[in-house]
């Protein structure tokens, strides 16, 4: 065990039976669309609820450090109003959002308070059930896909399923209702890859056959979503991987010496360079080759994309020219946003630059300070840890994802980050860094 346990007494058996229902249930209804649709936003407010009663009757804990909960508490009722005021989040709903963002930080809540208590009781039956429903809502993800394809119909920026879609509806219109649902579970499949790889790594047999198949199945459905970045991001990952473990490989066989995770992702980082020389012949290829599948939407964004690297005008509408908003507030005033008087200019599809644009530089250290005072202590042993390049390769990609998209909704990004955290550091492999 990496951790040191708080000294104190343990707590009571149905304080962590509470405790390890709320992240059990959590993850049951947030992955799954059956158990989301079901219970409706009641069930992740229960959870929530669970987990506050555990952590309430965990008399020994409470008496001690009930000042540093309460603090970290605060942080986390600050953090929807600096989203709501400064970057115009929730749509109108206060109320809902509100209820939304308690959701979103509660696997973080979750993961500090279970590390420093160090209670095994707190995660029993976490891990088989965050990978049972991950490979459910993985499988049954792709099968909607193609049977949207095979129906004829434009599968465009969909994950999964979240309810039926009314009759007579086209299958795009049917799809983009439950867009949010499917933008959610798609970055999360996207940022699970290193700790999928990480997982093949340290494992052998059919545990590492089956992890194989599970990136198999992520890619693939990664794919069909037609969702641009994350397919961008999702090869990358793949093809760091990849040269990575050739490195490896090589340093073992050729020169006999160990190479370790992290120095291999670096040599591994050498052919980006080239790939970044050719990114106008590669990406032109992209366009002629997505064409000729018939994913217009891959094909299309990319026009665009390559329009920004040859210097000529993107389309009204797309991602691309709605970022220039926040880039002009970020110019304006770098340092407080707009808090210095100037104009809310927000993008609506980028939490990093709105959020630079909104509050500046000292604004959003804040932000990542009061961040990180409600997951203090969750990530205690990272420095010696073998898990230690998986996981800032999981934050390179989460950078990519707030930068071009709303991380700030989705759940399940929260969820598969803490989660992927947690259990890497609880169980340490013999794997050296």
């Amino acid at each position: 065990m990496i951790h040191s346990p708080l000294s104190l007494q343990r707590s009571s058996p149905f304080s962590a039976g509470l405790v390890n229902a709320s992240i059990l249930l959590y993850t049951v209804w947030l992955l799954l669309p059956a158990a989301q649709t079901t219970f409706g936003a009641l069930g992740g407010v229960l959870c929530v609820g669970l987990f506050a009663l555990g952590v309430l009757l965990d008399g020994a804990y409470c008496k001690r450090y009930w000042a540093d909960f309460l603090l970290r508490a605060a942080c986390a009722a600050a953090l929807p109003l600096i989203f709501w005021f400064f970057l115009q989040r929730g749509g109108g709903q206060f109320f809902g959002y509100y209820c939304q963002q308690g959701m979103f930080w509660f696997p973080l809540f979750f993961c500090a308070y279970a590390r420093n208590r160090g209670d095994k009781r707190l995660w029993r039956f976490w891990n088989i059930t965050l990978l049972a429903c991950f490979c459910i809502t993985t499988l049954t993800t792709i099968g909607w896909l193609i049977q949207g394809m095979l129906r004829g119909g434009r599968v465009y920026a969909y994950s999964r399923s979240l309810g039926s879609g009314e009759a007579g509806q086209a299958y795009l219109e049917e799809l983009m209702l439950r867009n949010i649902g499917g933008y959610d579970f798609v970055y999360a499949s996207t940022l699970a890859l290193p700790f999928t790889c990480y997982g093949v790594r340290a494992h052998g047999g059919w545990a590492r056959a089956g992890l194989l198949c599970l990136c198999g199945a992520q890619v693939l459905m990664i794919a069909l979503s037609q969702y641009t970045y994350a397919l961008l991001f999702a090869l990358a990952v793949l093809a760091l991987e990849l040269v990575a473990a050739f490195a490896r490989f090589l340093a073992l066989r050729v020169f006999h010496r160990p190479l370790r995770v992290l120095p291999s992702y670096l040599w591994a980082l050498l052919p980006f360079g080239l790939v970044y020389l050719l990114r106008v012949p590669l990406i032109s290829l992209g366009i002629s080759l997505f064409q000729s599948v018939g994913f217009t939407n891959f094909a299309y964004s990319l026009s665009q994309l390559l329009n920004v690297m040859t210097g000529h005008a993107v389309d009204a509408g797309t991602r691309l020219e709605f970022y220039r908003l926040p880039i002009e507030g970020i110019a304006q005033s770098p340092w407080v946003g707009s808090l210095a008087g100037g104009p809310l200019l927000l993008s609506k599809h980028s939490d990093l630059l709105d959020l630079l644009s909104g509050v500046g530089i000292l604004g959003a250290v804040l932000t990542f300070g009061l961040m990180g005072c409600i997951g203090r202590g969750s990530l205690r042993g990272l420095r010696s840890h073998a898990a230690m390049p998986t996981l800032l390769l999981q934050w390179v990609l989460l950078l990519g994802c707030a930068l071009l998209g709303t991380v700030t909704y989705s759940r399940d990004i929260s969820l598969l980050l803490c989660a992927g955290a947690f259990f890497l550091l609880e169980n340490p492999s013999p794997e050296v860094v």
